[in-house]
């Protein structure tokens, strides 16, 4: 693994870090961007992970350089200060977004197994698809979805802000439908990543508040420090998670509610993931009468999520990140 950061303490820590507690070699080390690139391309390390903010190049400048001449899986690492530009990495070509590891045990323990299953995964540079086909087999799509959506809810983990940005910048600014998002991700960085997708989509993005309506149009993301249901009368309920939920915000909870509220009304879709986090809430969707769909395997990063799902037989459609916003764009119209 190779290390790109100025600042030395860093570099210092998250080598000792990883000698004492992973198993995971580090390689190299660099001290900015320009550097980190050379280092790249000499050493071919599994994963590299990057700051931002560096003397010289920037991160952003050195990962659209990797990208082009060795794509090699890129984990930025930062504070929250930086993470609107670290989302803007994503578009760059990092896979994901993740805070500065701490000396809390906890924290060093899941950054430790983030970067176990970023590191050799092959990069997706560029996503592809055929035309999506309904799982089952059958009549037009006309006489198999129902014809008053009423909301979509996501499930995404690892990997997922990239696919989110796919998803949503290809929606047009007259969707007539409610969007709802529960992303793994670090605690301190809802609104970040709100206001990156915001730049990417004629969608309104923001982050979900208690008591705040699904409007059709708006795109509300869940905050990690909560998990959320959403009530019978279509508002947001947020809800303190429990300290052994793995997961947070709860993906299965959310589509879950969707699910008991919109009933056949009700989109699922589950994006790429570790874990098995919102196949419960896709299968009562399904179960409901609604629309279930997955990410197939060639375009996620880490497919145990929608894997679980599709073995299970609880996806329409399985198709490709590009496709699903026309999938959610012609049962949105029926």
């Amino acid at each position: 693994m190779l290390i790109v950061d100025d600042c030395p303490i860093a570099r210092n820590f998250i080598s000792e870090l990883l000698a004492e507690k992973s198993g995971i070699q580090v390689i190299g080390e660099a001290v900015n961007g320009e550097e980190g690139v050379k280092q790249a391309l000499l050493l071919r390390p599994d994963l590299i992970i990057m700051d931002l903010e560096m003397p010289e190049m920037n991160g952003l400048e050195a990962i659209e350089i990797i990208m082009q001449a060795n794509p090699t899986p890129i984990l930025v690492v930062t504070s929250y200060g930086n993470a609107r530009l670290a989302y803007e990495a994503v578009s760059r070509g990092a896979l994901e977004v993740i805070e500065k590891p701490s000396i809390d045990s906890e924290h060093c323990l899941q950054f430790i197994h983030k970067l176990k299953l970023l590191a050799g995964v092959k990069v997706i540079r560029h996503i592809k698809g055929k035309i999506a086909q309904l799982r089952q087999g059958g009549g037009a799509m006309e006489t198999q979805l129902p014809r008053s959506l009423k909301a979509v809810a996501i499930a995404s983990s690892l990997g997922g802000a990239k696919v989110l940005e796919t998803i949503l910048s290809q929606l047009a600014d007259d969707f007539p439908v409610p969007i709802v998002i529960a992303q793994h991700i670090s605690e301190g960085f809802a609104e970040a990543l709100a206001d990156w997708l915001n730049h990417k989509t004629p969608l309104e993005v923001k982050v979900a508040a208690e008591g705040q309506p699904l409007i059709p149009g708006k795109v509300l993301i869940i905050p990690p420090e909560y998990n959320v249901r959403v009530g019978i009368n279509g508002n947001i309920k947020l809800l303190p998670y429990l300290p052994d939920d793995i997961y947070h915000p709860s993906c299965d909870m959310l589509l879950s509610s969707v699910a008991h509220v919109y009933r056949a009304g009700a989109v699922g879709i589950i994006l790429t993931g570790m874990g098995q986090d919102g196949v419960e809430g896709m299968q009562a969707i399904k179960a409901a009468g609604g629309v279930t769909i997955a990410q197939n395997k060639e375009t996620s990063l880490i497919y145990n999520m929608p894997r679980i799902a599709i073995e299970r037989g609880l996806a329409d459609f399985i198709v490709p990140a590009n496709e699903i916003s026309s999938i959610l764009t012609k049962v949105a119209v029926l």
